[in-house]
């Protein structure tokens, strides 16, 4: 995705590389959500039928991914991944990740999936180990997954703010797109059984809807994803922060598409289209041939939704809990792997939980926070 597997679990047929003259504006960047909106209103409210799944018959990767910080610091996430080959005859792609940090474990899941259905409203899904239910008022997912003794999990996820998209939600590539809706701020409530030790995941979580309307090796070159829950010691001030960016491959354009949010104090305070991940320092990794960061900026710059006072958010991070270097070669099914190495050599994700503090400007007054962040970075060429 923007995070775990799902960049790169919906490849199609096996096709070159595209050249620039041979891709609808190649070469010109992306036709961003952000650019379609007018007069620069990013924010626009989820209703109930933008989540449901689409389950698209051409080559599509479709997502739901529920991410958790808990009251004491540790973190969990569950994500649902369904992918269309858009291959005549193939059946598509079932796969569940999740991921606890905590109490002394790091433990990472990748499970294939069968009997995918969905409800007839579209707004839940199930399979044989895992369940996402959304309730009848369409404010609360249930997520279950039953493998047990390695994972049970039984959360609830409760929006506690506005759900948002910018503008129409998508962006275009071509005669392909992306689209991600977000519930930024969600109160959680439940368990992860990991390995037979039960963790209370009581905390806040952020809730990803997202869709690639096309093949995955054209959309991205690298991403960033960024799930940040902090406050202030002395003012008790809250804020979430959360981020997807990606940059385009060279074919078009090298363009960066970004979005992300402010939460703050219990609240959708802004969505953010300038933003920024700012690698600070880099070192090689031989084992990957990769530079990810030794320390990295996220940078968020927006107006607020309700007045359009201006914000900046700043999030340091020192990366040295890495949870996982997943190599999505190796992550993902036979047939799948035979593809995709023919576009990529190596596709790699590094997912961090660390310590991190941010500074928050919101019109003339800084609020300083320390929390916890989930990130990653994903290298696909």
């Amino acid at each position: 995705m923007w995070s775990s597997l799902s960049n790169l679990a919906g490849y199609g047929t096996q096709t070159p590389s595209p050249k620039p003259g041979d891709i609808p504006n190649a070469g010109e960047g992306v036709k961003s959500a952000a650019s379609l909106c007018k007069d620069g209103n990013y924010y626009s409210e989820l209703t109930t039928k933008d989540l449901e799944w689409t389950i698209a018959a051409t080559a599509s990767t479709e997502t739901q991914t529920f991410y958790c910080i808990n009251d004491q610091g540790n973190f969990g996430h569950v994500q649902l991944i369904h992918s269309n080959l858009g291959i005549w005859g193939a059946p598509a792609s079932v796969q569940m990740t999740a991921r606890f940090r905590g109490n002394g474990i790091s433990k990472f899941f990748s499970i294939n999936l069968t009997n995918f259905t969905l409800s007839a409203d579209k707004l839940s899904a199930s399979t044989n180990l895992m369940s996402i239910t959304m309730s009848p008022d369409g404010q609360k997912f249930t997520i279950q997954v039953t493998n047990p003794p390695d994972l049970i999990v039984s959360l609830t996820f409760e929006r506690t703010t506005k759900g948002y998209k910018i503008g129409e939600g998508k962006s275009f590539f071509g005669d392909g797109y992306v689209s991600h809706k977000f519930w930024p701020s969600c109160k959680v409530s439940g368990m992860m059984i990991v390995e037979g030790k039960a963790q209370d995941m009581t905390g806040e979580g952020t809730f990803v809807h997202a869709v690639q309307g096309m093949r995955p090796h054209l959309v991205a070159s690298k991403w960033s994803y960024v799930d940040f829950r902090g406050n202030h010691t002395e003012t008790n001030n809250k804020a979430k922060l959360s981020l997807i960016q990606f940059t385009t491959p060279e074919y078009y354009g090298s363009a960066t598409v970004t979005q992300g949010s402010l939460v703050f104090d219990g609240q959708l305070f802004g969505v953010a289209v300038n933003n920024k991940t700012e690698a600070v320092t880099t070192e090689f990794d031989e084992e990957t041939g990769y530079n990810p960061p030794t320390e990295v900026n996220y940078v968020w710059e927006g107006k607020a939704i309700e007045g359009g006072k201006p914000f900046k958010a700043v999030l340091n991070v020192k990366p040295k809990g890495l949870c996982q270097k997943v190599d999505l070669l190796a992550e993902i099914p036979w047939a799948l792997r035979k593809i995709v190495s023919t576009f990529v050599a190596k596709p790699i994700i590094y997912q961090w939980y660390d310590e991190a503090s941010a500074v928050i400007t919101i019109g003339d007054v800084e609020h300083k926070l320390a929390g916890h962040v989930y990130h990653e970075a994903t290298f696909v060429m």
